[in-house]
């Protein structure tokens, strides 16, 4: 799940690159503070476009609702659960 995490971050990265112009150190950050929801800015989120806001927008919810869910709720969907109830009435007491 880290590969998957990393992707994310270096593919907004690029986009925000394109969108933005601004140099990767400032880039990065805002997308790592974004994709962590730390609340950190370089003080650029009201200068760039309206594209690159949704782009961090989209981070931060992905950020949020984390790479583990994600991969548990694929995992879940592709794997059958068997339930089975004891076979012999349990002794108490």
């Amino acid at each position: 799940m880290t590969f998957v995490g990393a992707t994310i971050i270096l593919v907004s990265c690029l986009i925000l690159l394109e969108i933005t112009g601004f140099t990767l150190d400032v880039v990065l950050f805002e997308a790592i503070s974004a994709f962590a929801t730390v609340g950190l800015s370089t003080g650029i989120t009201p200068i760039i476009p309206t594209a690159g806001q949704y782009v961090l927008v989209a981070l931060m919810f992905v950020g949020r609702v984390g790479t583990m869910t994600l991969g548990a709720a694929l995992a879940l969907r592709s794997r059958r659960r068997v339930i089975r109830l004891p076979e012999e009435r349990p002794i108490i007491g």
